[in-house]
């Protein structure tokens, strides 16, 4: 079993360096593809280890723009001080933020488990009023996500629209494969009416096929995200 998890993870992990995950940017820009940049791991409760990621991925945007790399970067705020103080965080994000502006670059926060959630989108809007280099996921499973898009769209925040992947309880997720890409689908339909700059994060056919169908109906600035290693065949296409 271990052997299997590992060869499935293997392929949608770029590797193990900076080094590593530039190389393989670099490949898919040679397919017409823009990379994203996300180092693994989140929860992290010691300063200096926080302050070693955020050194990283300084290093990783200077990298793109030393290496003329079409490639922006991915966050998750318990890298970067959640699990400290909110402050401390805060700080940490914006470093990057603001050095990726510098650099004429990109920064997606992730959304984590629904703990997080409203703190996320919260450290989300006061970025958001400084610089607008920077953008947030927002999970379909969860049943306030419409609410949040509605808020992002009126304060035109950058979405990334994906379905979740933490266990939740019912009462705030909904639960079943159909329910969750129902809400998905909705709240594409809520993106592309309302919405201005946002991204799809998917493998889904149907939800690509309905996405694709609504922006010939409300024509967007959008793009599709995906894990690399998954659904090749679309990205090549």
């Amino acid at each position: 079993m271990s052997e299997i998890l590992l060869r499935l993870s293997k392929q949608w992990i770029a590797g193990q360096t900076a080094d590593d995950a530039i190389r393989m940017a670099k490949l898919a820009n040679a397919r017409n593809i823009r990379g994203i940049i996300n180092k693994l791991g989140e929860h992290i409760e010691l300063e200096k280890e926080v302050q070693a990621t955020v050194k990283e991925y300084l290093n990783i945007l200077r990298r793109i723009e030393r290496d003329k790399i079409q490639s922006c970067i991915s966050v998750k705020l318990t890298q970067l001080g959640l699990s400290i103080n909110d402050s401390f965080c805060y700080a940490n994000v914006e470093h990057i933020v603001q050095e990726a502006e510098a650099l004429g670059n990109f920064v997606w926060i992730d959304m984590e488990s629904s703990q997080y959630t409203q703190t996320t989108i919260d450290l989300y809007f006061s970025l958001l009023n400084k610089h607008k280099n920077v953008g947030v996921a927002i999970q379909a499973y969860l049943r306030r996500s419409e609410d949040d898009i509605r808020n992002l769209i009126l304060k035109n925040g950058k979405i990334r629209l994906c379905k979740g992947a933490y266990r939740e309880s019912a009462k705030i997720a909904f639960k079943t494969k159909q329910e969750i890409s129902s809400n998905f689908a909705k709240l594409l339909k809520l993106l592309f009416m309302e919405g201005k700059e946002f991204a799809i994060a998917t493998h889904d056919n149907d939800l690509i096929n309905e996405a694709l169908e609504l922006n010939r109906i409300y024509p967007k600035d959008f793009e599709f995200q995906m894990l690399m290693g998954i659904r090749d065949d679309l990205n090549r296409s």
